[in-house]
């Protein structure tokens, strides 16, 4: 600009000078400056222009610099994607080798196990003396301890993998809870510890969700009471912590007086493999995985679990879980009664007093015989106070009064007439008290109180749960089942072991070691049942099964029983089976009575299918095989109707059964109680889907199971929901499924009482 503005001025200066001169040389000067003007002007666009390009290029090669830089960043990028892909490959396939490592290490050890327990079992049977006996005793629970230990680190892994699922089913709480505490009653007996269970009356009992893993929690937790704990008490405390409109929300307490648990010890308690301190290891034992694992499964139950104590106060370990409803489990309507209790014992009246309120019956306790009769003679005031449902006498504080006692209840002017229950001690109760009245042990747990208090259909009188039985002296061999078995496996120690055992059981045997030798045995010779081992070089038993069930098909055989022998613990391994075609599933290691009750349930199964056979004309073809084994047929004829209420136990039948098989008499009677409340909580998620076939199907199963071991009112109860499942009149079947585990409550009772009456001596 500066230079534009001097050219002006030349220019100006130049056509002043020729101004003089005329006007063409001023226009030769203007021209001359505008053209110089121009050239200026272009020469500073110009330097604009160059400069602006300049700039353009370093941004381009700035811009060029970042794309590289971008460029590089994507490629490191995508490198460590890749590296992120084949580290999660990586994972996978180690978390697949470890699934694979412990199915393996499961059956490497278990199937040692096997040949250790059995035989442990069989040399007990013999003649020792007390040294050996005791030995023996310290391998047997050694031998168990290992077993409970691999099912920990089982148990843990599969939680680890997130491969445990919740089972959602129905299922009673106290019966679970009396469970429990029944389980544990010998291990505390024999360490002078007392074990209680106190369930708040506002529980309700019909409950649905996982009794599998809530009973594995409780379990756990009463095993770490009762071992850390030396002197006192162990209590399973369970109290209503509130409700919604699906759920019940439960806190699970359990308390004992032990060594107790300092407070900065215990946040790390629910870590995996770790106790309270390093000491503890050495002197109780464990792996540390038992709290870590009721974690893993109360955090899968939506809860909450914790610990409070104070060393050498004890410690209350707890957890708060949901639990839902059941569809239609309506509160019972208050009940106006009241019970008589002769008594002297506190303890005992505090825990009836717990146990009634459950079923709103008010207590009346006296202390002596005299006091009881005052009352029942005294003039009855309708109206003015609650009818005398019930009349309950502990023994001990009755002396000499029972008889008087028994006559008053017996000859009671009231309507109702009031029920009559001893609670029995060590003093003898003589066989004319027992008629018409209730007995059980004064230590019965709550359950059977439960059971007597509430019968399932209310009458002038209950029937008497359990006659007077006297001690047998019968057989005590074990029952022979002259069965013809073949047995498939191809480990030498499991084929002794089990050889060992079914000698003992009086079955023959054959025997092959793999599947394809299996199989050639049952083309050639007949068999009642195949035991099949799994895994087996050649053909392993799930594919020998699928290839006979084929066989039999095509050739229209009778379903022979197969029974799966597997050494694996995983989940699954029971499905797998069964959709294999196999009928039945022991796991390793077996012991005697396991395999017992296994053969004699498929006995009873071939004895029913023998008497069918006879009855019915035989078809064109076989009749479809059913899966699982139905049990022996009705004793009477199957119309739905009984007139005449039988009693809650036939003594006839199980008497009868002694005469058989002795002693092995309460194994069939614990067989029957362990198999029963499966069936009896399918029972009931059939009743809240109404489905009938299902019913009817499930409550046949019962009938005549239930029939062969004398508990007659619960195979009618069972009948009349086969009956009118099958008629399709069963309309309220949530209500027939409540009488029948009513019934089954009181069998259960009777069952037990009976089953502690065969002398323990006479087993082998």
């Amino acid at each position: 600009m500066a230079a534009i503005a001097a050219a002006l001025a030349a220019t100006a200066s130049g056509m002043a000078a020729a101004g003089a001169n005329g006007p063409w040389p001023v226009i030769a000067a203007a021209t001359a400056a505008v053209a110089l003007i121009a050239a200026l002007v272009g020469v500073s666009r110009w330097r604009e222009v160059q400069a602006q390009l300049a700039l353009g290029q370093r941004r381009h090669e700035a811009l060029a610099v970042e794309r590289d830089h971008l460029q590089r960043a994507m490629q490191q990028q995508d490198m460590l994607e890749q590296e992120l892909l084949q580290a999660k490959q990586a994972a996978e396939a180690a978390a697949l080798a470890k699934g694979e490592f412990l199915a393996t290490m499961s059956h490497e050890i278990r199937t040692p196990l096997n040949g250790i327990l059995p035989m442990l079992d069989l040399i007990a049977r013999g003649q020792l003396g007390t040294d050996q006996r005791q030995m023996l005793q310290t391998a047997t629970v050694s031998s168990q301890q290992l077993l409970r230990i691999v099912d920990d680190i089982l148990d843990y892994s599969r939680l680890e993998a997130k491969g445990l699922d919740l089972e959602i089913t129905t299922f009673n709480l106290r019966e679970l809870l009396e469970g429990i505490v029944q389980l544990m009653q010998r291990s505390a007996e024999a360490k002078g510890l007392a074990v209680s269970l106190e369930l708040d009356p506002a529980v309700r009992l019909s409950v649905r969700g996982d009794p599998v893993r809530l009973r594995q929690v409780l379990g756990n937790l009463m095993v770490n009471a009762i071992k850390f704990t030396e002197r006192g008490q162990i209590r399973l405390r369970v109290t209503r912590q509130g409700e919604t409109t699906s759920q019940h929300q439960l806190r699970f307490e359990v308390i004992d007086t032990g060594i107790g648990i300092d407070g900065t010890l215990q946040a790390r308690l629910f870590q995996s493999f770790s106790q309270a301190d390093a000491s503890t290891t050495r002197i109780y034992g464990g792996t540390g995985l038992g709290l870590a694992i009721c974690k893993r499964i109360i955090d899968l139950m939506h809860g909450n679990i914790g610990v409070s104590s104070t060393p050498r106060h004890g410690a209350t370990f707890w957890f708060e879980i949901p639990l839902l409803k059941v569809v239609g489990d309506l509160p019972a309507a208050p009940l106006t009664t009241r019970a008589l209790l002769v008594s002297e014992d506190p303890l005992l009246v505090q825990r009836l007093q717990r146990v009634l309120q459950h079923h709103d019956i008010r207590l009346h306790t006296v202390d002596s015989a005299s006091a009881a009769l005052d009352i029942l003679r005294a003039p009855v005031r309708p109206g003015i106070e609650p009818d005398l449902a019930w009349v309950i006498a502990d023994t001990h504080a009755l002396r000499h009064g029972a008889t008087a006692l028994h006559r008053a209840v017996l000859h009671d002017a009231r309507t109702p007439t009031p029920r009559l229950l001893w609670l029995q001690g060590d003093e003898q109760l003589a066989a004319l008290l027992r008629e018409n009245t209730c007995v059980l042990p004064r230590e019965a747990g709550d359950v059977d109180l439960h059971a007597v208090l509430r019968p399932a259909v209310a009458s002038a009188r209950p029937a008497p749960l359990l006659a007077s039985v006297e001690p047998y002296s019968g057989p005590v061999d074990a029952p022979q089942l002259g069965l013809r078995l073949l047995l498939v496996e191809d480990n030498s120690v499991n084929l002794l072991v089990a050889q060992r055992l079914l000698q003992v059981l009086g079955c023959t045997v054959t025997t092959a070691t793999d599947g394809e030798q299996g199989l050639l045995q049952l083309q050639t010779r007949a068999f009642d049942l195949v035991l099949m081992d799994c895994q087996m070089p050649v053909l392993d038993g799930y594919s020998a099964t699928r290839r006979w069930r084929e066989q039999e098909a095509a050739e229209g055989r009778t379903r022979l029983p197969i029974v799966a022998m597997t050494a694996n613990a995983m989940a699954g391994d029971r499905e797998r089976c069964l959709q294999a075609g196999m009928d039945d599933y022991l796991s390793k290691p077996v012991n005697r009575e396991s395999l017992q009750a296994c053969l004699l349930r498929w006995q009873l199964t071939m004895e029913d299918n023998a008497a069918d056979a006879r009855n019915t004309p035989a078809p064109a073809r076989a009749p479809a095989p059913t899966p699982l084994p139905p049990p022996l047929p009705p004793l009477v004829a199957d119309n739905g109707n009984d007139d005449v209420s039988p009693g809650v136990l036939d003594t006839g039948v199980l008497d009868e059964l002694q005469e058989v098989i002795g002693a092995e008499t309460a194994t069939i009677i614990a067989v029957f109680l362990e198999d029963t409340p499966p069936l009896i909580r399918q029972l009931q998620d059939a009743s809240v889907a109404a489905d009938l076939e299902t019913l009817r199907a499930l409550a046949h199963s019962l009938k005549s199971a239930s029939a062969n071991v004398g508990a007659m009112a619960l195979s009618v109860a069972a009948r009349r929901i086969e009956h009118d499942a099958r008629a399709g009149t069963l309309e309220r079947p949530a209500v027939a499924v409540a009488l029948l585990i009513a019934e089954y409550a009181r069998a259960r009772l009777a069952l037990a009482g009976y089953q502690a009456s065969i002398p323990a001596t006479a087993a082998r």
